[in-house]
């Protein structure tokens, strides 16, 4: 592992320790970008890897795809060594309908366009200086400051899993990894 877990690798992964393929991997391990299972006391959950590069560090994240968070959708900090379960899935994401931003109010969770591409708003972790940020699905990476000048809001944005030439619902995704997990 890296010092200062700088060394985000490229996504997709091709292989790293002794599995190669889907497996449980630590975060620092999986490019930003992946889906991964997260285990928690609830059960399983899609997520979606994202990298926010900071100063001196990589620091890890993740935002819950599905099962569909309840209330806000938000950033969840993800320790480096934190074993999540790598799907060797990419996000395919789908924006929907783009409306006016004069004619519908962004919020938490919709996706907006801007010229610097398109992101998703999410309430940010509770240690950082700011209440928001923003995730660039195209990429995995955790922004600041992009709701000047949003050209579309979709709200009504859908995500799903490919893998190789195939997409498939992230709750297939769950069912297909299931025996593994």
């Amino acid at each position: 592992m890296s010092e200062h877990h700088l060394e985000t690798p490229e996504f997709p992964l091709e292989s790293s320790g002794e599995v190669d393929g889907p497996a449980y991997r630590q975060a620092y391990e999986i490019g930003c970008g992946a889906l991964v299972i997260r285990s928690t006391d609830g059960g399983h959950a899609v997520c979606l890897k994202l990298d926010r590069i900071g100063k001196e560090y990589v620091h890890h994240y993740l935002i819950v795809l599905d099962p569909a968070p309840e209330g806000e959708m938000a950033l969840v900090y993800v320790d480096p060594e934190d074993k999540l379960f790598d799907c060797f899935a990419t996000l395919a994401f789908d924006a929907g309908e783009g409306i006016d931003p004069a004619a519908v109010p962004l919020e938490t969770g919709s996706a907006f366009e801007n010229k610097d591409g398109c992101f998703i708003k999410l309430k940010d972790d509770p240690k950082a200086q700011k209440m928001l940020c923003y995730a660039e699905p195209a990429t995995g990476l955790v922004r600041i400051r992009q709701e000047r000048k949003v050209q579309r809001v979709h709200p009504h944005w859908t995500a799903k899993a490919k893998i190789d030439d195939e997409v498939i619902e992230l709750s297939a995704l769950l069912k297909r990894f299931a025996d593994q997990l």
